[in-house]
């Protein structure tokens, strides 16, 4: 499997077409609030068929809200889902969580990224910029292979494939770039985590 999760920003019919076409090819994939408000929550299970999937929905709430939400999505098939990391130390913990730590656009994280990433513990792991991979390594040199690291911006953010990788990425997260053109996926051939074989 290459090192890729498929962000599936695209209607119903055209998730479902991409995944059987790229179930064998990346390690798993990305759906967010678009997918799941067109789709229902059962589009969860439905992708989660075909490989590994995240739940992208940003979670911003309590740690009672938060957990619910992570239990609904995983009882459909999801392996975890992202929540932000601006809920430190109201955050939960566990093994089903993905930090927001950095965004790949400009908001008030820029301020407190470090901080979160030195503070937060016990989860599954930080999302972090593709399109700045000084970023990914020095996260992934604070860290070592005690989380995993996956990372958006690739392509249309201007990441270019395989530069978080290098950087200390596990997974790159690519929506448009490979989801305009799946056979694009065949750029990350050679390329592997640094530390996860799962994401």
């Amino acid at each position: 499997m290459l090192p890729v999760i498929a962000a599936l920003d695209v209607g119903v019919l055209k998730a479902l077409d991409l995944v059987k076409l790229l179930k064998d090819k990346v390690a798993g994939f990305k759906v967010g609030w678009d997918l799941v408000f067109e789709g229902g929550i059962s589009i969860i299970s439905e992708i989660s068929r075909y490989g590994n999937v995240i739940v992208d929905l940003k979670l911003a709430d309590i740690p009672y809200i938060v957990n619910r939400v992570i239990d609904k999505v995983v009882e459909k098939g999801a392996c975890c889902a992202i929540l932000h990391g601006f809920l430190y130390p109201s955050l939960p913990k566990g093994d089903r969580l993905y930090v927001l730590a950095k965004m790949t656009a400009p908001t008030l994280y820029d301020e407190v990224w470090e901080r979160l990433v030195e503070q937060v513990r016990d989860v599954r792991g930080f999302v972090l910029p593709g399109n700045k991979p000084e970023v990914v390594a020095y996260v992934r040199k604070k860290v070592g292979c005690s989380y995993r690291i996956i990372t958006p911006g690739i392509g249309a953010q201007g990441g270019r494939p395989g530069e978080a990788l290098r950087a200390g990425a596990d997974f790159e997260i690519v929506g448009r770039y490979i989801l305009e053109k799946p056979d694009r996926v065949t750029e990350w051939a050679g390329l592997s985590s640094r530390c996860f074989n799962t994401p």
